[in-house]
């Protein structure tokens, strides 16, 4: 492994960097799933990194939320399957049950017209027999968390032999919340001539050694925070107040501005239950989303909060992660 400082592509605020997709040397079929998504062109992190991951370079992409990046890795990911082999060739490793499902889902859209590709999403509060029977039936592309991975890998239902690419998306959530361990399981029983792809909203001195550790002279694509001419599209506005107070506080400003929904974070799974039930007994429409519910529950919840079917939705942050709302 090469522990050389990667090479860099910047893409500056200013410079937009989009480009069309029949630019970047996608299949007819990759193009034709694009063009029934609706987009025309590609954002700056995709016209960066797809050219870079199809030529099967290593490369570590770090941009915003809402930057485009989920499909910059699914897009190559999905070319470079081979669907005549029923094996898993790409795992991609994300923090969250809801970021599992979100690019299952990503992956199943823009491989609609590649014949004969399979992918599973692989998380935890799910039936590891239904997983298991599911990678059985042969999964090109398997998205999942760390720990119900490794866990997969420790049962030997799990093999990854044939991965020819490998993807950490949101690397450095998982690094908070503990995964090294088990991310260094799943990177050492991957193929070493593997391609490795990490993104992350930033590079940290871990992230750059996990980099490190486990890349082939990496390119680093880096897309600069947009700089937003004219007022913000959400007002941000904080309130000190007392531990006690908050509850009063947070009544009070739902009444004043009329709230109708929202998303309220807390720290701790007590702190969910003990808010949501609060709000519920002054007369509030609540739900309330936490890594100790059950899938079942969380995804029943979502669908309530998404089809505007109650008024808020009390979270930790780490459930939340990477609910799209």
């Amino acid at each position: 492994m090469s522990k050389s400082e990667a090479p860099k592509t910047t893409v500056q605020p200013g410079r937009p960097g989009h480009a069309p997709f029949a630019s970047l040397g996608l299949t007819p079929q990759l193009l034709e799933a694009v063009a029934r998504l609706g987009f025309e062109e590609a954002s700056p992190i995709q016209s960066s990194a797809i050219p870079l991951i199809m030529k099967g370079h290593d490369v570590v992409g770090q941009s915003e939320t809402g930057s485009g990046k989920t499909a910059a890795f699914c897009i190559p990911a999905i070319e470079r399957v081979d669907t005549s082999i029923p094996s898993t060739q790409v795992l991609i490793l994300v923090p969250t049950r809801e970021l599992a499902t979100q690019v299952a889902d990503e992956v199943h859209k823009l491989a609609a017209f590649k014949k004969g590709l399979r992918s599973v999403p692989i998380y935890g509060g799910a039936p590891y027999e239904r997983q298991f029977a599911e990678l059985q039936r042969g999964a090109h592309i398997v998205v999942g968390t760390p720990g119900r991975l490794a866990d997969h890998m420790a049962r030997t239902t799990l093999d990854l032999s044939a991965v020819r690419m490998l993807v950490l998306d949101e690397a450095d959530r998982m690094l908070d919340m503990g995964f090294r361990e088990d991310i260094e399981k799943i990177l050492a029983a991957a193929p070493a001539g593997r391609q490795t792809v990490f993104f992350s909203a930033t590079i940290s001195p871990s992230i750059q050694a996990l980099v490190r550790g486990h890349s082939r002279e990496p390119k680093t694509v880096t897309i600069e925070q947009r700089v937003v001419a004219g007022p913000p599209l959400v007002d941000q506005v904080y309130y000190e107040v007392r531990h006690h107070a908050k509850f009063d506080t947070l009544s009070r400003l739902i009444d004043f501005y009329d709230v109708k929904s929202g998303l309220i974070f807390c720290n701790t799974q007590q702190m969910v239950e003990e808010l949501a039930d609060r709000l519920v007994a002054r007369g509030c429409s609540a739900e309330r989303l936490h890594g100790g519910m059950a899938q079942a529950q969380r995804t029943r919840v979502m669908g309530k909060f998404k089809n505007a079917a109650c008024e808020f939705l009390v979270a930790t942050d780490v459930a939340a992660r990477g609910i799209d709302v």
